[in-house]
């Protein structure tokens, strides 16, 4: 499902690798719902984003449900087609 998200970093991960490229990953608290959310953005498809904790941030992803809350990943655009493109703001830029 694409969503939407606002919320605040929370934790920043250490990037994790895989068959698909590089991920930087950071954890979000959702002001909607006040859970938290893993952000598992692709470093080959999209720029970093250098987010802070305590960083208010915006996503557009698709969201997965897992037992931990959940993730949002495509986070950027996607030269497949296949998904809606998405996007991390943070300060005031948008990174996709």
């Amino acid at each position: 499902m694409e969503v939407t998200a606002e919320g605040t970093v929370v934790r920043v991960l250490a990037d994790s690798g895989g068959p698909a490229g590089a991920h930087e990953r950071f954890v979000v608290r959702l002001d909607a719902f006040s859970v938290t959310v893993l952000i598992d953005h692709n470093l080959s498809l999209g720029r970093r984003v250098p987010v802070q904790v305590g960083d208010r941030v915006i996503v557009h992803g698709e969201y997965v449900w897992n037992a931990q809350g959940g993730l949002i990943h495509f986070t950027h655009h996607d030269p497949q087609g296949a998904h809606e493109g998405g996007f991390i703001e943070d300060g005031g830029r948008t990174y996709d």
